[in-house]
């Protein structure tokens, strides 16, 4: 039932309801998946198989899955790393407050 190529959805976890491809099998209940999720090992049990396979080779990189999931007519992810910007310098408080009355 489980095999490379095989289209799951995740029902547990963080990426619960998004689809995914098994990539490579790791043991008899860890799976390597990829797809909307993001990339990364995968119990057994927080997948659901679906009835459609996708013809990859063993351990294959994200830019054939996407063309595999265009042909199937799935949404296509981006995965795309943050670019980091510029963080802004944190300002220093005086501790003098300016419209204070001197003390007598």
């Amino acid at each position: 039932m489980f095999e490379i190529g095989r289209v799951c959805m995740k029902v547990a976890g963080r990426d619960a309801g998004k689809l995914c491809v098994i990539v490579d099998l790791i043991d008899e209940s860890h799976f390597l998946i990829s797809g909307e999720t993001r990339r990364r090992k995968c119990n057994v049990k927080h997948l659901e198989p679906l009835d459609k396979v996708v013809k990859i080779k063993k351990g294959s990189s994200d830019a054939v899955l996407k063309k595999d999931f265009e042909k199937l007519g799935f949404v296509v992810w981006n995965n795309k790393s943050k670019k980091s910007g510029v963080r802004p310098k944190k300002v220093k408080k005086s501790n003098v407050v300016e419209d204070e009355k001197p003390k007598k």
